[in-house]
């Protein structure tokens, strides 16, 4: 199922990113949705999964899974993304839409 996205680049261009999720995997709307907003800051800042993933002291395979929204990002190192792409952490979920946030 291919799940798209829109960003506003600094130059306020819309840049647009696709993913497919594989219906087998149990990747979260939620985990895509974060994942694809950091590889469309990480590509707007013109770096590479592994200039990103050298930065953060990570495996680029794991930068990998968590742009595909294969594995979840946690809230630490969802921080140090923020801060390195210089961007505030609520823009990983500006724009998602859930029908079950108000579940919760």
């Amino acid at each position: 199922m291919p799940v798209s996205t829109w960003a506003k680049s600094t130059a306020d261009a819309s840049i647009r990113s696709a993913t497919t999720v594989d219906s087998t995997t149990s990747a979260s709307s939620s985990n895509v949705w974060i994942g694809s907003r950091v590889r469309i800051k990480r590509t707007s800042r013109g770096m590479t999964q592994q200039e990103l993933s050298a930065r953060l002291g990570i495996d680029p395979d794991n930068l990998a899974d968590y742009e595909a929204g294969e594995k979840r990002i946690n809230a630490n190192l969802l921080l140090r993304i923020a801060n390195l792409l210089d961007v505030r952490p609520d823009y990983f979920f500006r724009g998602h839409k859930d029908e079950n946030w108000k579940t919760l």
